[in-house]
């Protein structure tokens, strides 16, 4: 006869084994501390609802992602719903991660459909303490006392290295999915205690028939849900052969076989992301070019760092860059990782279970972000601890507990644990602020930059972006894109990112007498942006539309025309470039051609408002009146506030002689402050 689940022990220590229907009616044992852990979690991240979105994907995933930009605006929902689920479309930066994108559509529908910063970080932050909820349940069905489910549940809540998944609005999918996922695990320990009920009063035989049950129904839905959240969760089942091991299930083809649905589920899962993540590219190493050597050994460095900032959560950056030159501690590192390893085999000697299971867990759930075989920007993450860590917070928790029950080391346990969670709670107060905005998080990226030898020119390129774009700050973003320039001369990015501030300059009226110079700046560094050999397709028709803008500001049209046109050769999904050109063709009276490239650019982006206004206003110009009310009806369909727009679509309606009509729109714009010009009044017979 089968023995019921009996949770990990030392040679030192041997609890009962657990029973969860009996465990169930003294639950509240750890709720009680249970909702203190919540509390002090809550008043660490409470600071995240007063941020705002950074420039860091945080638009792409959110306030630019075009599967929401018209959420709350007449969207109907199946439209929305089969958009953000699309392998092509809603895949973003090549992630497919629809459910946490459905979130946020769900806020912004929520919000009138307006993006809510505050609405966004709650969610964020509710999302976490439900995680925290998770954790300790899942703590206390694996047999931990509730003193050592307290420091657990609290360890989760308060470390750190929480703060990037919480704090970061894009990092929804770390917390949506840990959320499903830690639930997983909970059934997963329900339905053990239930299968070791039923072999005790079945058959083997019957048994043998396979796992069932609205338990393991549940867990299936939970992983689907965890893995269309992230797709980290596709270490869901080997969390589940951890689970068996600190239950002392005896290691069979059995424990595979079991787990078949999860193991499919984590198989279509990973290859929907390969999918998605190669065709936009983020499989190749673009960054570094290390061999296969330098990967292993940074992977086993970033595993080492992982571990001791269990301990000392420091430095934390939200980008660690790639150094110009692998230091010796990177190729040292492998030597940490055999070290554990022994660490490992002589824990699993002595008997000390719950070493093994904390560190196999933590392995199993961030061996696949070691960035042996990708690249990216960095090659650590903070993020990449969240649920990985959840082994080593169990071992705290299961010594914690041991020590708890020793009346002479009571006292001692209790202070420790008050040390370490001041000393954890003060620095993830102060690790939340620096996520505020842009600004903050990237000053703080580059004062961590070891000796002023900035390993990247990343953080100056997007601090220099938020300066210009949300403060419009154009001396100090200059700065920091002159920097980026100095660090990295030969990307043409950086290069095409400083002459759009100049061009910014130029066009803002702020710097008088002072337009043709900087005119002439933002020309040569498109130019030069030109030059450069490592310019990619894309990069090259942004800088040929970039300079084609400029051109036509200068009032060199045929230039204008001439770049802009080789920019749209390249890249006929240049929506920017479309835009850029039909300036230059209003200029010199190509309404037809100006024409064209509305109807181009509306394509990419059919919900812009301002470009169906400026198809209208084109079409009135050249008496298509009738082609104009549609345009414009269209304008104000999707901005009803658009003043300029009723006074454009009147003028269209007084020329195709629908005086009524038009009285109506002239009287809309008045209501809402618009000035009307002589051809107006004229238009009136006023």
């Amino acid at each position: 006869m089968a023995k019921k689940p009996t949770p990990a022990t030392s040679k030192t220590s041997q609890p009962k084994s657990v029973n969860i229907a009996s465990k169930g009616s003294i639950e509240s044992n750890w709720l009680t501390l249970g909702f203190v852990v919540l509390a002090i979690t809550a008043a660490c991240f409470l600071p995240t609802l007063r941020h705002d979105f950074v420039n860091w994907d945080d638009p792409k995933n959110i306030t630019e992602n075009e599967n929401l930009l018209l959420v709350g605006k007449g969207q109907p929902w199946a439209t929305t719903i089969f958009s953000i689920f699309d392998l092509e479309k809603g895949n973003v930066i090549g992630n497919y991660n629809p459910l946490p994108i459905l979130t946020f559509a769900v806020e912004k529908s929520l919000n009138g459909g307006e993006f809510s910063p505050a609405l966004t970080h709650f969610t964020n932050l509710l999302l976490h303490l439900l995680t925290v909820f998770f954790v300790m349940k899942l703590l206390w069905g694996m047999g931990i006392g509730r003193w050592g489910v307290f420091a657990g549940g609290l360890l989760f809540g308060i470390h750190p290295m929480r703060v990037e998944s919480v704090a970061w609005a894009t990092e929804r999918k770390d917390v949506l999915f840990a959320v499903f996922f830690f639930a997983a695990l909970v059934y997963y320990v329900k339905w053990l205690y239930q299968t070791s009920r039923a072999e005790s009063e079945t058959s083997q035989a019957a048994y043998a028939k396979g796992p069932g049950g609205s338990t393991y129904l549940v867990m299936i839905l939970l992983a689907v849900l965890s893995g269309l959240s992230k797709v980290q969760a596709v270490t869901l089942p080997l969390s589940m052969l951890a689970i068996d091991f600190w239950f002392r299930r005896p290691l069979i083809f059995k424990l595979i076989w079991e787990k078949t649905p999860f193991w499919l589920i984590s198989l279509a899962i990973g290859i929907i992301n390969l999918i998605t993540l190669r065709a936009q590219g983020s499989t190749e190493d673009k960054v570094t070019n290390y061999d296969f050597i330098d990967r292993l050994c940074i992977g086993a460095f970033s595993f080492c760092t992982y571990i001791y900032k269990v301990i000392v959560p420091w430095p934390m950056s939200p980008l660690y860059g790639y150094p110009k030159h692998l230091p010796w501690t990177v190729y040292a590192a492998p030597l940490g990782f055999f070290a554990a390893c022994v660490a490992v085999w002589w824990a699993w000697e002595k008997g000390l279970r719950p070493l093994v299971f904390g560190t196999v867990f933590f392995f199993f759930n961030v061996m696949f972000l070691l960035q042996i075989f990708a690249a990216g920007q960095g090659f650590l993450a903070d993020r990449f601890t969240y649920v990985a860590y959840f082994g080593f917070f169990v071992i705290a928790a299961y010594y914690v507990d041991v020590f708890m029950k020793k009346e002479h080391s009571k006292g001692t346990v209790q202070v420790l644990m008050a040390i370490f969670a001041l000393f954890f709670g003060v620095l993830t107060v102060r690790q939340v602020g620096i996520w505020k905005d842009g600004y903050t998080l990237w000053t703080h990226v580059m004062t961590l930059d070891e000796g002023g030898n900035e390993r990247s020119s990343l953080p100056f390129w997007n601090r220099g972006q938020f300066l210009r774009n949300e403060r419009g700050d154009y001396e100090a973003a200059l700065k920091d894109y002159t920097r980026a320039v100095e660090m990295e001369p030969s990307n043409p990015e950086l290069l095409n990112s400083r002459g759009k501030t100049y061009f910014d300059m130029a066009a803002s009226g702020k710097y008088k007498n002072q337009e043709k110079s900087l005119m002439e700046k933002a020309l040569k560094d498109y130019t030069e942006a030109l030059l450069k050999p490592k310019i990619t397709p894309k990069s090259k028709s942004e800088a040929l539309s970039n300079r084609g803008a400029a051109y036509g500001m200068a009032g060199m049209n045929e230039e204008s025309i001439r770049d802009i046109t080789e920019s749209v050769q390249i890249d006929p999904n240049n929506k920017n470039a479309y835009a850029n050109r039909s300036i230059a063709y209003l200029n010199t009276g190509q309404y037809e051609k100006a024409l064209g490239d509305y109807q181009q650019y509306l394509k990419f982006d059919p919900n812009n408002f301002n470009f169906w206004y400026e198809t209208g206003m084109v079409q009135r110009v050249m008496k298509r009146n009738d082609d104009a009310i549609k345009s414009l009806d269209h304008a104000l369909q999707l901005n009803p506030k658009l003043k300029i727009a009723y006074i454009e679509r009147a003028r269209a309606k007084a020329q195709a002689g629908d005086k009524a009509g038009s009285e109506q729109d002239y009287e809309k714009a008045l209501q809402l402050g618009a000035k009307l010009e002589p051809l107006d009044n004229q238009l009136r017979g006023q």
